[in-house]
């Protein structure tokens, strides 16, 4: 089996008539989603080389993994743009992606448009409804596609945050992800009776999971509208109604359900297995979840984009008080997590804190036209003995007294907050880009989960966030933003950035 094409057509072959994702309001088999997607790309075919990426900016909907599917049958690889995100980072994403193509739905065309983007368009609706339409030579030209691809072939691109103030793209292969989802499934035991229930955007590596675990094993995927998430009793009743037994969440999902009392309102009692990732979970809000589904099994899942999904992962078998860890858990097969000190030497020792690394397989291609940006975070190393490549996450982690791994926060200007990972630098760059402001430092309170923003300038504080949510997502926008009339500076001639975090110490 050399691509995820190969595995999703022996599903087809086996499971072709079962319901394979529903999105609310339309509900495609197996059959009906390969042919969707075949025939997307007999359209696609002429339009896009092999490896070329192609940019998807719509809400997540069948029509949209059918496109998704679509691009990798036409050889390309797709990269889902959220249409959340304001024009100016789109441009960025689309600019950084050289993109000859993008396809849009018909309610994101004037977002398009604000972006600059000057390329072809595809209207996503229209590529949908023609892929039912046999188009002349299709079938042979994507045949001679097929016999190109191999393993090694990026399959999609996911956009993180950058220090330079553009956002990098990660590109994964078909292998990597047909060896993560294979251990990930038999792990935890995902099959055919499963509804998994997805909550993060496509443009968000979690929904990986979601999607290529029921493609591996013919079961039903259930997209989760976003806007259910601001209204707990609806999204319960959603899950209820649909029988989800699987969710692959975010912690900050996860959360919004219990600080807003939703599981108070219902609880979702076949969801059997609960598995979250993206930054550290609550132990308050984890025992809300615990208590409400004492027979669910949740676990503990860590690992950035640039290793497909996940490394480590820890089933949860008892309870936690508050001021206890989670441990992150142990490397999923075929990889190798070790921890590493600033002099490149492997750290064992109890309480001593490390940069997570990772080796084997499933390590992303690299960041898209950025090779400088590559091979400063995946590196040549040699671990035992042997010469091999390894992604260095920039996380910290220190082994336990009990022997396991714990995470211990980021080792530069990187901070994960509401799932994603964010460069402090990005925001900051942005920020003093802004007309009316001078110098700018942004760090995180861990205290009150939030990113704090302190800067010099004539421009008032409600000016400012009106037009950063302009550039950056809105997760990036930080959630207190002061202004002072002078910045401190250290004796280097730097923003003295250990003021402000005792200003944060000091609330």
């Amino acid at each position: 089996m050399k691509t995820i094409l190969d595995r999703l057509e022996l599903t087809e072959q086996e499971f072709g008539n079962r319901p394979a994702v529903d999105d609310g309001s339309v509900c495609l088999t197996y059959t009906e989603l390969v042919r969707k997607a075949k025939g997307i790309a007999g359209i696609l075919c002429d339009q896009i080389c092999v490896n070329e990426p192609v940019a998807i900016l719509a809400e997540k909907s069948t029509a949209t993994l059918s496109c998704m599917y679509g691009v990798a049958y036409a050889g390309g690889f797709y990269v889902s743009v959220n249409p959340e995100q304001p024009p100016e980072r789109i441009r960025k994403i689309l600019e950084v992606l050289e993109s000859r193509i993008v396809v849009v739905d018909e309610a994101r065309r004037e977002q398009l448009a604000a972006s600059g983007y000057t390329g072809k368009i595809l209207y996503l609706e229209q590529l949908y409804q023609d892929a039912d339409e046999r188009h002349e030579g299709a079938d042979e030209k994507l045949a001679a596609i097929r016999g190109q691809l191999t393993g090694e072939n990026p399959l999609y691109g996911v956009f993180t945050s950058g220090s330079t103030g553009n956002p990098k793209g990660i590109v994964v292969a078909h292998k990597s992800v047909l060896d993560f989802i294979g251990h990930f499934t038999q792990i935890f035991g995902i099959g055919k009776e499963d509804i998994i229930g997805n909550q993060a955007p496509f443009d968000f590596d979690v929904s990986v999971k979601d999607l290529y675990s029921a493609m591996f094993t013919g079961a039903k995927v259930v997209l989760i509208p976003r806007e259910f998430f601001s209204t707990p009793p609806r999204l319960l009743d959603y899950l209820c109604d649909k029988n989800v037994t699987v969710l692959v969440w975010a912690v900050s999902a996860l959360c919004i359900v219990s600080g807003l009392k939703g599981l108070k309102y219902k609880v979702p009692e076949k969801v059997r297995i609960i598995m979250f990732s993206g930054e550290v979970m609550p132990i308050k809000h984890l025992s809300m979840w615990q208590a409400a589904l004492p027979n669910t099994e949740f676990v503990n899942l860590y690992g950035p984009s640039e290793i497909t999904c996940n490394c480590t992962y820890y089933r949860i078998n008892r309870t936690y008080e508050k001021t206890e860890k989670l441990p992150i858990g142990s490397a999923f097969p075929g990889r190798t997590v070790f921890l590493m000190d600033d002099e490149g030497k492997i750290v064992t020792e109890p309480g001593v804190s490390g940069e997570i690394c990772c080796a084997g397989e499933s390590l992303a291609i690299g960041y898209y036209n950025n090779p400088e940006q590559t091979a400063k975070q995946f590196i040549m190393y040699d671990l035992n003995g042997e010469t091999t490549r390894v992604y260095k996450t920039g996380d910290l982690a220190a082994y336990g007294t009990d022997g396991e791994l714990y995470f211990a926060g980021r080792g530069d200007f990187q901070i994960k907050h509401m799932g994603h990972r964010i460069e402090l630098e990005e925001i900051e760059t942005n920020f003093m880009a802004l007309d009316g402001v001078e110098r700018a430092v942004c760090l995180f309170d861990e205290g009150k989960n939030r990113i704090v923003c302190w800067y010099l300038g004539e421009i008032e504080p409600k000016e400012v966030r009106i037009r950063l949510k302009e550039k950056v997502p809105a997760y990036m926008v930080p959630g207190r933003i002061t202004r002072v009339d002078e910045m401190p500076y250290n004796k280097n001639g730097k923003i003295d950035r250990a003021y402000f975090r005792s200003l944060i110490a000091a609330k």
